[in-house]
């Protein structure tokens, strides 16, 4: 007998304590509480400390008007963010601006291509071979000190890009690692998370203070072996470009494999456990489809601000990137023209120079996209493996 009332009182408690969220549910429905989706909404909302989320991209993207917390309402609310012409004059705009900030640089190494290549044509007038060889120089000198003032400003560009997307990230990876933890589980906010660590480190390490110094030294070795007829230290830049291309590579493939395996276990895990949970409050008579009925309001709505916060991060990474891109990308093509255009009448180190600082600005291009793929990737494949 005291057997059967122990388990009658227990009983009598569970039932008791299950009964809260139909009494809030039936509140709810009569107009005098709020929806406990919305309520839950809201409290993750407020937990996630968006302020400095909204410092760092005020400081990443300097000079537009962009708010991080109203697109987020905007995103939850189902309305749109961009439009199809607010796209297309983003872009013409920068493309615009980066031609025209490019056009007077251009303008002076054209000028002294085309003074290497009077030059080149009149040597052979000349008695004194020497005469040349020192005008040649003096020329090629010229064009050494004009394009490297010109990668010291795209290299800046590139590394200011990197620290701001950087410290963007650490700022929004504590409010996404709530928006994971809520929709999915802690296992898979708790990977989520060492893996955005391990993508900081080799970001801030690896990219930044060693590939991008690189860069710079493939740079200067090519132009030195342009210098002179004798080809002394091609083959050692080419070794340092393979190793910059074989080791963006590479890092980007082990974060992409790692992200893929981790995915694949713990959202498993978490999902079974929150199975178990849902089935054994599913089957007390009564109480258990009003159960059931709460926890998915409560897990769709974390997991819709889960994905609107991913999605957010996403297109602030995409909208830091489209500016340097872009500047890369256009002086990338115009120093390869250049060097084309001017092979038929110039000389070839003038040319090879120019090919140089084309295939340094891809490089550049290569490392800035490299880096946001690691953290666009970061989110995208947790996001599917979610799905």
């Amino acid at each position: 007998m005291r057997e059967k009332k122990r388990l009658f009182l227990i009983v009598a408690f569970l039932l008791a304590f299950l009964m809260l969220p139909v009494r809030v549910s039936a509140q709810a429905d009569d107009g005098n509480a709020p929806d406990p989706a919305d309520q839950t909404g809201d409290d993750l909302l407020s937990r996630m400390e968006l302020d400095a989320v909204e410092k760092a991209v005020d400081e990443l993207l300097e000079g537009q008007d962009f708010s991080f917390t109203g697109t987020l309402q905007r995103l939850i609310a189902g309305e749109a963010v961009f439009t199809a012409e607010g796209v297309e004059e983003l872009l013409v705009n920068a493309a615009a601006g980066e031609l025209l900030e490019q056009k007077q640089i251009m303008g002076y190494v054209l000028f002294l291509v085309l003074a290497a290549a009077l030059l080149g044509n009149f040597s052979g007038m000349l008695q004194n071979g020497q005469l040349g060889d020192t005008g040649f120089y003096l020329i090629y000198l010229l064009l050494f000190a004009l394009l490297l003032r010109g990668f010291a400003g795209v290299s800046s560009l590139v590394e200011q890009t990197m620290e701001g997307t950087l410290s963007f990230m650490k700022a929004a990876a504590p409010a996404y690692y709530l928006a994971v933890a809520a929709s999915a589980g802690v296992t898979t906010a708790s990977v989520f998370y060492q893996v955005l660590l391990l993508v900081f480190y080799l970001t801030e390490k690896l990219l930044l203070y060693v590939l991008l110094p690189g860069i710079h030294a493939y740079l200067l070795l090519s132009l030195v072996n342009q210098l002179t007829r004798e080809d002394f230290l091609s083959r050692m830049a080419e070794l340092l470009k393979s190793v910059l291309l074989w080791t963006l590579r590479t890092v980007l493939g082990m974060v992409v494999g790692l992200e893929v395996l981790q995915n694949l276990v713990a959202p498993a895990f978490d999902s079974l456990k929150r199975s178990a949970v849902g089935r054994t409050a599913g089957a007390i008579p009564g109480v258990g489809n009003a159960v059931n009925a709460v926890t998915e309001m409560i897990l769709g709505s974390a997991v819709l601000i889960r994905n609107c916060v991913g999605a957010l991060a996403v297109i602030v990474l995409v909208l830091s990137a489209v500016s340097p891109v872009l500047k890369l990308l256009i002086t990338s093509l115009c120093y390869k023209l250049l060097s084309a255009a001017a092979q038929p009448v110039s000389d070839s180190r003038i040319c090879g120079c120019l090919n140089t600082m084309g295939e340094s600005c891809a490089l550049l291009l290569r490392l800035l996209a490299t880096m946001e793929l690691l953290f666009i990737l970061t989110i995208t494949i947790l996001a599917a493996t979610l799905t």
